[in-house]
């Protein structure tokens, strides 16, 4: 819905674009000189994308084929393939540019610089124009579309420069009043005001240099024509002269043969070339017939046997050559006493005119019809080619007008016209001629090829330079207005930056958990916030303009009063504007109270104390808990030393009864063993295993509880290659064995307690040895990785492996999963490992080793840089 609302909107607008386009069209071929739909095309795809393509595509097709249909009259088919390549141009044009200008996205553009504003010209209006030009002129004249006096170049050169500046000018004043972002109304009112007043400055120039030049061609065509209606009634004028000849001829001699009669036609009628017959009509009281010279008669001249022609009721002319109207033409040069004429058409377009001039006794023309019909002598007749007459008079027919001449008679109808007038053109005009009492009406009507050479280019000069003086002004209106906005908006955004901040001031002031008090120069307060109003007992507004000193820090950190001066809280200096501490406040009941401050002095720029912020922060409940965490640490280290020492004399107690076991159990069995049964000696076998058993556990269990007495020896660099390597050669038999199975990969150097991760790495590699599945090899792998600001170590086994369920349970002491048969040991081996780990500051993990086996990971810390600047790296593998 929302792509079809905006195509309807661009499709008005474009098709509006469009018919203003055409307004503006200079004839002939009605080329308007600025395209407008292309600024909207333009525009439309930067701000909607290719979804405006449509309305583009649809609105260019509606534009030119009725162009098409009706003014190239280039039928149907063509003109619908004419629109279609020109909207395939439209399309491809606005294509070019989006690409260009905004390729993959679609942009409001605020048009704040000038490289912004110079690419969307450049880009947008000129070269994509190009393109649309070449492929729109190209369409036109070889597809054979475009008129037939339109050259590709012409089409090229008029298409480019109407797309371009009305693109230019246009589309950045469209993209600015739609764009949606960073653009401020003001100005759009301001950008779209000054385009209004300089489009309308530019289309009354316009007008006005197209009204004139309107004007100009009007007078030219009419000079055209003037001459030549001069030369057409110059034509009929000499057609009257040759007949009042006849007058002459006939009033100079009672008697003139048909001889002297065709010498004198032929020598006065013979160079007139458009006479085609003359005669001369005598009435029959004259004694006389009439007589003929036939020069190229028009078939509708027909021979007779003295016909006769009433010119009274006892009075008649005779002819023996007759054509039809020839009565009326008598009966009108009766009525008028002057020349009259009537048409004579033949088959197709062959035209005559039937001139008649009356001759009368006397010199003068008798008033009256009467006095003409009694003095009436004779009449001069001749028939005269119009196609012949008018092709010598209109010189400039067909090339620079068509015409058609009618007959206008007395009632005002046009019973007859001769010519073809082109009714389409642009440029048309009439004049009268007289003849006798019937009026010729001569219309003429401009030609292309007239108006081609009298092509307004002063109006199309002037309609492209004053869009391109409108482009360059709009961008200076674009660029200042630019840069006001700019700084409106950057003032806007400060502003509420500021507000924002001061709001969030007063909103951390308000809140805060901190007392805050700020001072002038002079000590006295300016500023207060709750928090500090409550730690010290006051209203919010009490201690604004009061001295803060005397009031809330009348005594030092020793309870001895001091003056302002001596006060480390509020003052301070340029070399130390800052400073903190802890001091001694007094409330507004009078009780003490500790607090830690921090204080910030306000230095002017000549150095001077304008005043303070200070924090302050009770910290009377803090040294309390501090006080009494520093007595409970004092008597758990006591009580740690007293543990300590009880432990180390405990397992001498323990292990001294132990021995004593041990030692007459073993004599008892060496020296009464034969005189004791089965019985007796598996007694005493339990009773060995099982001291043993326990002088190993009292000794693991101080192994565990000295761990944490190293904690000043883990400052030491530790290559765990040797380490492993000497670690190996310490462990039983079980581990020699294996040891061709036991793989060392590349291990750092690493930062820590020798003593304590040689024990790490024994307990880990003897626990690998040790759970294995009867008669299965052991396979140990050790390997490092660089974890940035550790090592990680893996210990890797194929054994028995560790079920999810108890991973957490087996580094707690005395935590064993098998009997003392099966996997002999105390349980204490991995709680040794993990407090070791954790004592270097790492941790103690194990995951499965796919298919069979367990892997321990743990981290170190990274041995301390050399003087080259390099942490210990992983060494060599070596050969376990």
């Amino acid at each position: 819905m929302r792509d079809l609302k905006a195509n309807a909107i661009i499709l008005i607008a474009y098709l509006l674009a469009g018919i203003g386009s055409f307004l503006m069209a200079i004839p002939p071929g009605f080329i308007a000189p600025v395209w407008l739909p292309g600024a909207i095309g333009l525009a439309a795809v930067l701000l909607v994308g290719y979804r405006a393509l449509p309305a583009i595509v649809i609105g260019a097709i509606l534009l030119t084929l009725p162009y098409g249909l009706f003014v190239l009259e280039a039928g149907p088919v063509s003109s619908l393939a004419g629109s279609a390549g020109l909207a395939l141009a439209a399309a491809l044009q606005a294509v070019i540019a989006k690409r260009l200008i905004h390729p993959g996205t679609v942009s409001a553009m605020s048009l704040e610089t000038g490289p912004q504003l110079a690419r969307l010209i450049a880009v947008g209006a000129i070269f994509a124009s190009l393109c649309g030009a070449a492929l729109a002129s190209a369409w036109l004249t070889i597809g054979g579309f475009a008129p037939p006096d339109l050259d590709f170049w012409t089409a090229f050169a008029r298409n480019w420069a109407g797309n371009a500046v009305g693109a230019a000018a246009v589309s950045p004043v469209i993209l600015l009043l739609f764009a949606k972002e960073r653009v401020s109304r003001r100005r759009k009112r301001n950008v779209a005001l000054v385009f209004a007043i300089l489009s309308v400055i530019g289309l009354a120039t316009f007008a006005t240099t197209r009204f004139n030049a309107i004007e100009q061609r009007r007078e030219a065509f009419a000079t055209l024509i003037t001459e030549d209606h001069i030369a057409l009634q110059e034509r009929i004028n000499g057609a009257r002269r040759r007949l009042e000849s006849l007058h002459a001829l006939f009033a100079a001699s009672e008697t003139v043969t048909d001889q002297e009669f065709a010498t004198y036609v032929a020598i006065a009628f013979g160079q007139f070339d458009s006479a085609t017959s003359v005669h001369w009509l005598v009435s029959e009281d004259g004694g006389k017939l009439s007589q003929h010279a036939l020069l190229d008669p028009p078939a509708e001249l027909v021979a007779t046997q003295a016909r006769a022609i009433l010119v009274t009721s006892d009075r008649r002319v005779v002819t023996d050559h007759y054509f039809e109207g020839l009565p009326n033409l008598v009966e009108s040069t009766l009525l008028t006493g002057m020349l009259s004429g009537t048409p004579l058409f033949g088959e197709g377009d062959e035209a005559w005119i039937g001139l008649a001039l009356p001759a009368f006794a006397g010199n003068t023309i008798p008033a009256t019809v009467n006095d003409r019909r009694r003095d009436f002598r004779g009449i001069a007749v001749g028939t005269f080619d119009i196609s012949t007459i008018i092709s010598r008079a209109f010189t400039h027919e067909g090339d620079d007008y068509s015409f058609r001449v009618s007959g206008i008679g007395s009632d005002g109808v046009a019973p007859w016209s001769f010519g073809t007038l082109d009714a389409d053109s642009r440029l048309t005009t009439s004049l009268p001629l007289a003849i006798g009492d019937e009026t010729w009406l001569i219309e003429f009507a401009a030609t292309d090829r007239f108006l081609a050479e009298k092509q307004d280019w002063l109006s199309w000069a002037v309609i492209v330079i004053g869009l391109i003086f409108i482009t360059m002004l709009n961008a200076l209106a674009l660029m200042s207005t630019a840069r006001t906005d700019l700084v409106q908006r950057l003032v806007d955004e400060k502003s509420a930056e500021a507000l924002a901040l001061s709001n969030n001031l007063s909103l951390v002031l308000e809140h805060a958990a901190d007392a805050i008090l700020s001072v002038d120069g002079n000590g006295r307060g300016v500023l207060v916030n709750p928090a500090a109003a409550h730690m010290l007992g006051y209203e919010l507004d009490a201690l604004t303009g009061e001295m803060i000193h005397e009031l809330i820090h009348p005594v030092d950190l020793q309870g001895r009063p001091h003056n302002r001066t001596e006060c480390p809280v509020f003052q301070g200096s340029p070399d130390q504007s800052r400073h903190s501490g802890i001091e001694r406040f007094r409330r507004k009941d009078g009780s003490d109270f500790f607090a830690e401050f921090s204080t910030e002095i306000i230095i002017s720029p000549d150095g001077t104390n304008v005043g303070a912020v200070t924090i302050l922060r009770d910290i009377t409940a803090r040294m309390e808990e501090e006080a009494d965490r520093e007595r409970f640490i004092e008597q758990l280290t006591r009580a740690n030393e007293e543990l300590e020492r009880f432990a180390f004399a405990a397992s001498h107690d323990l292990q001294e009864p132990l021995r004593l076991i041990s030692n007459f159990t073993g004599l008892l069995a060496s020296r009464h063993g034969d005189k004791l049964d089965e019985s007796g000696l598996t007694y005493l076998r339990h009773t060995l295993d099982a001291t043993a058993r326990m002088q190993t556990l009292i000794t693991d269990l101080l192994a565990y509880g000295r761990l944490n007495s190293d904690a000043d020896a883990m400052n030491t660099d530790v290559d765990l290659t040797a380490l492993v390597s000497s670690t190996l050669d310490t462990l039983g038999p079980a581990v020699q064995a294996a040891r061709d199975h036991i793989e060392i990969g590349s291990l750092p150097v690493v930062r820590g307690n020798p003593a304590r991760l040689g024990q790490l790495m024994q307990n880990l590699i003897g626990n690998a040895v040790k759970f294995q599945r009867a008669g299965q090899q052991a396979e140990v792998r050790i390997s490092a990785r660089d974890l940035g600001k550790s090592w990680e170590i893996e210990v890797a086994d194929n054994g028995i492996g560790i079920k999810p369920d108890y991973r957490e349970q087996i580094f707690k002491p005395f935590k064993r999963l098998h009997s003392p048969d099966t996997y002999p040991g105390s349980g204490m081996g991995l709680a040794i490992c993990r407090k070791i780990v954790q004592s270097h500051g790492g941790m103690l993990t194990i995951v499965d080793n796919i298919p069979t086996g367990s892997i321990f990971r743990f981290t170190l810390p990274k041995a301390l840089p050399t003087e080259s600047g390099e942490v210990g790296t992983p060494s060599e593998t070596v050969d376990p």
